[in-house]
């Protein structure tokens, strides 16, 4: 661990804002809104994703707290802190998604058409089980980077004392 990571700092007029105030007095948290502009495909369906956990998961990957962050500065302002804790997992970004979209076809494929533009031809359960395949750790995924696009989660609450504010 010798990183940086990087959580968005939206501006006022986005959805999922939260000022920096909040997060200075209060730290990140699973229920801050702005970790809901992050993707977190085991909380999808997470009947699913426990019924298909590995034996060997660790008890704290619980996805109903876990916290999404990036391993890049991508937007004019984030929120930085180094990387304080080994509690930090990264799965494929786009497999990911897949779950998404494969739960939104589910769910609406008898009522919304458009939902049939999301069928992945597979099922939740087959998207989920390579989610868990895809689990490696923050070191692991540095030094082999197998996802374009990873999907990294913190499974514990980020303190606000180590919280800075990073702009490019």
């Amino acid at each position: 661990m010798n990183g940086m990571l990087y959580h968005a700092y939206l501006p006022e007029d986005h959805e999922h804002y939260i000022s920096m105030k909040e997060i200075m007095s209060e730290g990140i948290n699973h229920i801050t809104k702005s970790n809901n502009r992050y993707s977190n495909g085991g909380r999808v369906q997470l009947d699913v994703t426990e019924r298909c956990r590995p034996l060997n998961t660790p008890s704290w990957v619980n996805f109903r707290e876990a916290i999404g962050v990036d391993l890049v500065n991508r937007f004019t302002k984030s929120f930085c802190f180094p990387e304080f804790t080994s509690k930090i997992l990264v799965f494929d970004w786009e497999i990911s998604i897949s779950i998404y979209d494969q739960a939104f076809y589910e769910d609406f494929k008898d009522t919304d058409e458009e939902a049939l533009n999301f069928d992945t031809g597979e099922s939740i359960e087959h998207w989920v089980r390579l989610y868990w395949d895809s689990l490696m750790t923050l070191d692991e995924y540095k030094a082999k980077k197998p996802y374009q696009t990873p999907e990294v989660l913190v499974f514990e609450q980020i303190p606000k004392e180590i919280i800075q504010v990073c702009e490019e």
